[in-house]
């Protein structure tokens, strides 16, 4: 059975590889386009533009993760049903159920692969890309190095240590001189709380004001902060959630809770991105009644046809679903992993059928 496996698992990676290249291409493609809109700003090129959408790619990859299991698993089965492969299994006395299972395997790699690119590959090269084109398109030098953060607002120099989780800036250091040039203001804050983008608020702060020779020291457990930073600044600082790691996303919301802050599409999105690996098996799953089911007798552009369907239907139910989770205020596991269990639903109702 191992060598039936291996031919089995061959033939859909086969088909996964086949599907990813498309899907990747033609995204990309409209990624580039898309890109082409910040051409010229500032001295964003087109060779940025092409690298930006190469370095996107690994994201790319895990959002269309799901359809590629789907479809590159219809089309590794239709290719082994095409050559009659299925019916010499079948008469050999192995069941629809064990080559399900087998197919299965290859779900299970595709799903650690979209977790390994979830938390590794992608958020490194997304904040890459992004951190370049920020810069490119505003035209300003970097100024984000290993250790900390450095701008200039007038008479005030500003230190950020640490970005934590990519949206928490912390142990912040503010010095403001006066006109003369002479320390008037020396503030230290733990973070920064960055919910309202016009408004931040300092928390644990320590500011000592510098009055001829005295010193006065104030402990504030908040404070806040006019954002005197340039936009591009702030984006640099502030890394927008779609391109946090599942772990960063996860310590984000977890810290927004315990500060008391409305979390809800946060939570909506991190159950998105945790489901993601479990839709892609699901997908496998789905598929392997396509070429044993009611479409076996079917052509390969038929059951193409409707996988397509069924995966544009389930991508378009699951992304309504978390809308109106978020506006209803559902629970955000609930409201994510319901689709999933309908699809759930539908694959074991076909599987009883194939006996």
């Amino acid at each position: 059975m191992l060598t039936l496996d291996r031919h089995i698992w061959f033939r859909v990676i086969k088909g996964y590889v086949l599907v990813l290249a498309i899907l990747l291409s033609i995204f990309s493609l409209m990624a580039f386009v898309n890109e082409l809109d910040m051409v010229g700003r500032g001295t964003y090129g087109i060779a940025d533009a092409a690298l930006n959408v190469l370095l996107t790619a690994p994201g790319r990859m895990v959002e269309l993760a799901p359809a590629t299991a789907l479809m590159g698993s219809i089309i590794g089965l239709g290719e082994l049903a095409a050559g009659h492969e299925l019916i010499a299994m079948l008469a050999l006395g192995i069941s629809p159920l064990r080559i399900g299972w087998s197919v299965t395997g290859t779900g299970l790699l595709l799903m650690v692969a979209v977790v390994g690119l979830q938390e590794s590959v992608a958020p490194y090269t997304d904040q890459l890309a992004f951190k370049r084109r920020v810069l490119a398109t505003s035209g300003l030098e970097s100024f984000r190095t290993e250790q900390g953060f450095w701008t200039r607002d007038d008479h005030r120099f500003i230190k950020v240590h640490q970005v934590v989780d990519g949206r928490i800036p912390s142990e912040i250091e503010i010095y403001e001189f006066d006109d003369r040039g002479r320390l008037r203001l020396a503030t230290w804050a733990e973070r920064a709380d960055t919910q309202d983008p016009h408004q931040w608020v300092l928390l644990e702060a320590v500011q000592r004001i510098f009055e001829g020779n005295t010193v006065v020291t104030k402990r504030l457990p908040s404070l806040p902060w006019d954002v005197s930073l340039m936009p591009a600044q702030v984006e640099l600082l502030v890394l927008p959630v779609e391109i946090l790691s599942l772990s960063a996303l996860y310590q984000h919301v977890s810290y927004l809770k315990e500060t008391g802050q409305n979390v809800e599409r946060l939570e909506m999105k991190l159950w998105q991105e945790f489901s993601m690996p479990l839709s892609t098996l699901v997908m496998v799953i789905v598929a392997i009644p396509f070429v044993f089911g009611p479409l076996r007798e079917a052509t390969a552009g038929k059951r193409i046809l409707h996988g397509s369907l069924l995966g544009a239907a389930f991508h378009f139910i699951s992304h309504i679903a978390a809308h109106l989770g978020t506006i209803l205020h559902l629970n955000a596991a609930l409201t994510v992993l319901s689709p999933i269990a309908v699809l759930c639903g539908v694959a074991f109702w076909l599987y009883r059928r194939l006996g």
